[in-house]
Formats: C-alpha cells, structure tokens, sequence
C-alpha cells in the first residue's frame, strides 16, 4: 500500500515546489471567514444596562487592572491554557455595560507624552490657548487627569481539568464506534476596591465549565503487515478562552449593577438557565438569613 502511495506522494511534493519557484506569478491569498466583533450570551443584558437610567446617571468612573493567570497550569509547547491577563475582556464586558472607564492597565504612551509635555516640545499640530496665553506646544493643565472611584483586578486561580466525563465506545470485527463527552472548569476572583478609602465594596468568584463531546466510528484494517485506523466522526469543544470571556462578561454585569443599584430589569437578557440559577441562588441565601 505505501509503495503504491509513494510516487503519488512525491508527485505532490515536487508540484508544491515549482508553484513556489522564483519570478512566478504570486498565489492569491486564501480568505477563511470574515471577522466578526465577538460576542457573549451575556451581551444583550449587558447593552440592556447600558441603557439603564441608573448606569447613565451613575457619573462613577471605573478602572481595571489586572485579572492574572494564577493557576499555573501550562504545557512546554503550548504555554498556559488559559489567558496571563484577562483584563482586556472585563474592559471589553464594561464598555457594553456603559460605565465610564479610564486607562491604568496600560499607560506607557501616556506617561511619555506628559512628560514631553512638561518639556514643552510635545505639539498638537497648532496654537493653543490657555487663560490670555497663546503656546505652540500642549500644556499640562492641573487636573487634566481624571481619577478612578473604583478599580477592579483579581485572577483566574482555578483550572480543573475532566471535572466530569462519560461515554462508551464498541468494536466488533474491526468496526466500531463510539461516543463520550467531558468537561473542564476555570474559575475566577474578582474584586472591587474603592480607590479613594482602599475599602473592598464587592469580591465574587465566578467559574465557567468548557463542555467538550465526540462522536466517532472506526475501521481497523489489516493490509500486509501494517494495520491501518480510519475514523470518521464529529468532534466539538467549547473553546476555553471564550468560556473566560463570557466569565467576565457576567462578572461585568454584576459589578456595575451593584455599583449603579440597579434594580434587576436586564436580567431577563441573561440566558434562561442563568436566570434559573440566580433565582435559586437568591431563595438560597434568602433562606439563611437570621
């Protein structure tokens, strides 16, 4: 069989070489799917809040700062499983919220160009003019800079790995098939510290199982004295960094309804089940109060 293949093989490896040969007419570039703007079943409860009286009266202004990997979990050739820094989702989840944001993950650029600024060779392309004085450079104004009233940061501190697994597989003569499904769950703490007082006003842990199922069937072949394995199947596995945005999604949806007292509304853009969660969670903690 593979001496059959074998000139069939090395056909197409000399075809690949000469389409690539010099001072040929370039290959079109392959275009897989067009990008989207990506999205989380949070989402619609989340411009609901945007919307909300209580977000746009709000006037609070939030930062975010780090949301760290600290599971350490990771492989030599692929590094961590799950993102070093998620803060740029939770950033991502707040401006959908509406809440009003400033910069203090990353503010490098910023810092340089004050500090160009205080040398007075830092331009805006023209004049400009500050009380009955005309300048050719920015000047830096006291109080130009607006301050947080709330930063948030925390980690990812957990990565289970096959939280739960079934399925059962079958082969009879060389034919078979099978099917099983598994599950992993990343979890994270996030708190709310007001940056005026350092008081913590808000810390939650949220967790997000990525669901993973496989449906496959198999051939077993003996050709010679080589044994061939065909399988034809379905494979579909949640994708584990868009579980943590989703994760933060819904953490983003908590934090400004609490810090805006908003009164519960958009929770009916939540996913069912969430909604079902909640509910049961509420009659939970309401049930053990003194």
């Amino acid at each position: 069989m593979l001496k059959i293949l074998a000139p069939a093989l090395a056909a197409l490896t000399l075809a690949g070489c000469t389409a690539l040969t010099p001072m040929t007419r370039p290959h079109a570039q392959f275009h897989g799917p067009v990008p989207i703007a990506t999205a989380t079943p949070a989402d619609e409860a989340l411009v609901c809040l945007s919307r909300s009286p209580e977000v746009r009266r709000a006037g609070i202004v939030v930062a975010v700062h780090t949301i760290t990997d600290q599971t350490n979990k990771f492989t030599s050739e692929e590094g961590g499983f799950v993102p070093r820094d998620a803060a740029a989702m939770l950033i991502t989840a707040l401006q959908k919220a509406g809440i009003a944001q400033v910069n203090r993950s990353n503010t490098v650029v910023t810092e340089w160009e004050i500090a160009r600024a205080k040398e007075q060779i830092l331009g805006d392309g023209g004049q400009t003019t500050v009380g009955n004085q005309t300048v050719d450079f920015r000047p830096v104004t006291k109080g130009s800079i607006r301050g947080s009233d709330y930063v948030i940061d925390g980690a990812l501190t957990q990565l289970d790995f096959n939280t739960y697994s079934g399925g059962a597989e079958a082969v009879v003569g060389g034919i078979g098939g099978g099917a099983r499904s598994f599950a992993l769950t990343a979890a994270a703490d996030i708190r709310v510290t007001n940056t005026r007082t350092t008081r913590i006003v808000r810390a939650g842990s949220y967790a997000k199982q990525a669901v993973g199922t496989e449906v496959y069937a198999s051939v077993f072949r003996f050709f010679s004295n080589e044994l061939f394995d065909i399988k034809i199947g379905d494979k579909s596995q949640e994708g584990l960094h868009a579980g943590v945005r989703w994760l933060m999604a819904e953490a983003a949806y908590d934090i400004v309804g609490s810090l805006v007292n908003h009164n519960g509304a958009c929770d009916k853009y939540l996913p069912p089940v969430t909604q079902e969660l909640r509910a049961e969670r509420s009659a939970e903690l309401a049930a053990v109060k003194p």
